[in-house]
């Protein structure tokens, strides 16, 4: 896991919401990066320059030209996953946008919005700066009551949709290490689990997604059949843990015969449920940087 990270054009395409053509270009023409060379002639990008990238389109989005974007961007030291300082007010515009069509329960223009979103910033920063913060107002909406069942359940359903079309469309090599993810059998809340999938992603991981409250079988078979380095298994909602934690147990007993893959589980309150159970091979972490440093 300590090997350095490395991209292909196409995963730095969807990272940055440039088309491959745009980054040949910027390379060859301004000198913006250097990206190294695989023996077959591929460019592999380093975290460093897809960054360095990142803050050139949020520059020249904000009205900079190309060569002063790419001198600009460079006068600060870049560093490993950070988070571009985007002005508050565009990631405010999709927020605002999004409650109004959230409101209307306007599926297309949700999607759109998400679309445009990704686009401008990359799917990163829309997931940490967008996405997120607009899961947050749903939830609060609905809490309060402003918003009805079916305004909560179109918003979150179109947001789950864009995820997972996002994992489709993203490239990753055919022999590139698989993650698997799932629910707890009884959750049925997949938007978590979808986000920290398309973040695998991210990380050269190929990713597949079971459905929600799949059958401990299902899980069990998956594993077996599609041979995953790592399983990330979800917990948000109280329904997970219905059965006193059960099918986590025969889950974990199911992990012992399969030593050479990872297990990992999370979600919301999963630290105080699992005060109460004794896990052998399931580890817990609340992030992937937790799921990756074992």
């Amino acid at each position: 896991m300590n090997k350095k990270l490395t991209y292909s054009i196409q995963q730095v395409a969807d990272m940055t919401g440039l088309s491959k053509q745009v980054i040949r270009k910027w390379e060859d023409r301004y000198g913006i990066i250097t990206p190294e060379r695989l023996e077959n002639g591929y460019r592999i990008y380093n975290q460093a320059e897809v960054s360095l990238l990142q803050k050139i389109v949020v520059l020249t989005e904000a009205g900079h030209s190309i060569k002063q974007a790419a001198m600009l961007a460079v006068q600060e030291p870049e560093e490993q996953e950070e988070i571009i300082d985007v002005p508050v007010d565009r990631f405010g515009y999709f927020l605002y946008a999004l409650e109004d069509a959230g409101k209307l329960a306007d599926e297309k223009k949700i999607l759109h919005l998400l679309e445009q979103a990704h686009h401008q910033f990359g799917i990163d920063i829309s997931i940490q700066q967008i996405i997120l913060p607009f899961l947050q107002r749903i939830g609060q909406l609905w809490c309060d009551k402003e918003w009805g069942e079916y305004q909560e359940a179109v918003s979150s359903q179109t947001i789950r949709d864009f995820l997972a079309n996002v994992r489709r469309r993203f490239y990753v090599p055919d022999h590139a290490p698989l993650v698997l993810g799932s629910c707890l059998p009884n959750e049925r809340h997949e938007i978590p689990l979808q986000i920290l999938l398309v973040q695998c992603l991210l990380r050269g991981y190929r990713t597949l997604m079971l459905g929600p409250s799949p059958a401990p079988t299902a899980i069990e078979s998956t594993v077996r059949l599609a041979n995953p380095a790592i399983v990330l298994l979800s917990a948000t909602t109280g329904e997970a843990w219905a059965d006193g934690g059960k099918s986590l147990l025969t889950l974990d007993a199911f992990a012992k015969t399969v030593p050479h893959v990872k297990f990992f589980i999370g979600g919301t309150g999963t630290k105080e449920y699992l005060k109460n159970i004794e896990l052998e091979r399931i580890q817990e972490a609340h992030s992937l940087n937790e799921v990756f440093s074992y």
